[in-house]
């Protein structure tokens, strides 16, 4: 598919490159006054959304970018426009993340599709960048450790309704592969953060030690 419709700078729009060398500079990095824990930004008189929203089984989430510009499209195109080849790219940037803020972990989980939506789709964009993070947090993956039950996208839902949507929707196929051990819990995205919350329960009630969350981009 790149051989046929070459690749494009996720920011110029260059032919023939995924991220040129002038565009790579200005991704949206994360403000630094983001929460350190939830990675969004906190509100004048101190506190945030984010962890209002988040699973207190979530230690903290670590986010190369926040969700635009270029990091956006990056995204979107690796789910929806046959933009496979940016997951080395992507997971590149997400090792450079970890090396300014570590994170380690015996094993690394990718947030699952459903089985239809991967069939149709080809690949889970979540392993593919987990692949990538592996050797930064000294962790194993283990793709097909947490399952999910197929149900309407998050993205066509409130955020009210996304928490409802995925109540008993992951399930932990092996406890015994994460009790008493630390994950760190891989996506592509997150934006209200109910996804990686539901998938970090299911973690912690299998008896995982402490979760991570690291994804590439976070809707501030």
């Amino acid at each position: 598919m790149e051989a046929i419709f070459p690749a494009r700078c996720l920011g110029c729009q260059r032919r023939g490159v995924a991220l040129c060398g002038h565009c790579r500079p200005h991704l949206p990095r994360l403000p630094q006054d983001v929460c350190s824990r939830c990675a969004t930004r906190r509100f004048e008189r101190g506190g945030c959304l984010g962890c209002r929203r988040l699973s207190p089984t979530i230690t903290s989430i670590r986010a190369a970018f926040a969700y635009e510009g270029a990091a956006r499209s990056a995204v979107l195109t690796l789910k929806f426009r046959s933009g496979r080849y940016l997951a080395p790219l992507m997971g590149e940037l997400m090792r450079e993340t970890l090396e300014r803020r570590p994170v380690r972990a015996e094993v690394v989980v990718p947030v699952p599709l459903a089985d239809g939506r991967q069939r149709q789709r080809g690949f889970n964009q979540a392993t593919l960048l987990a692949e990538g993070v592996c050797e930064a947090v000294r962790g194993t993956l283990v793709a097909d450790l947490l399952t999910r039950d197929d149900r309407p996208p998050q993205s066509t839902l409130s955020a009210a309704r996304r928490l409802r949507n995925l109540e008993g929707a992951f399930r932990c196929a092996r406890p015994s592969e994460v009790r008493g051990r630390r994950v760190v819990l891989v996506d592509d995205v997150v934006t209200t953060g109910a996804t990686v919350s539901a998938c970090a329960d299911t973690l912690a009630a299998a008896g995982a030690r402490r979760i991570w969350v690291v994804t590439f981009a976070r809707d501030l």
